[in-house]
C-alpha cells in the first residue's frame, strides 16, 4: 500500500491518485456499498483530513453509502 506510505510522508499528492484508481477499480469489480469499496473510500477521506482539505472531505463523506445500503 504505498498511498498509506505517501500519506504518512505527507506527500498527499502522489497519495491522492493511488486512491481514487483503487477505490474507482473496486466501484466497478465490487459496487457502491461493498465493505472494501467503503474502506477505499475511507481512506481518501482521511487523505482529504490530514490534507487539510474539508471540501473534499464533505464531498466524499456525502459518497458513503447509509447503513442500511451495506451488504452483508
Amino acid at each position: 500500500m504505498i498511498w498509506l506510505y505517501y500519506t504518512e510522508k505527507g506527500d498527499y499528492e502522489k497519495a491522492e491518485p493511488l486512491l481514487l484508481k483503487a477505490l474507482e477499480g473496486r466501484r466497478l469489480r465490487l459496487g457502491d456499498t461493498h465493505p472494501h469499496t467503503v474502506d477505499s473510500l475511507n481512506h481518501l477521506i482521511e487523505l482529504y483530513e490530514a490534507w487539510n482539505k474539508p471540501e473534499k472531505v464533505d464531498e466524499w463523506r456525502a459518497k458513503l453509502p447509509q447503513n442500511e445500503d451495506f451488504e452483508e
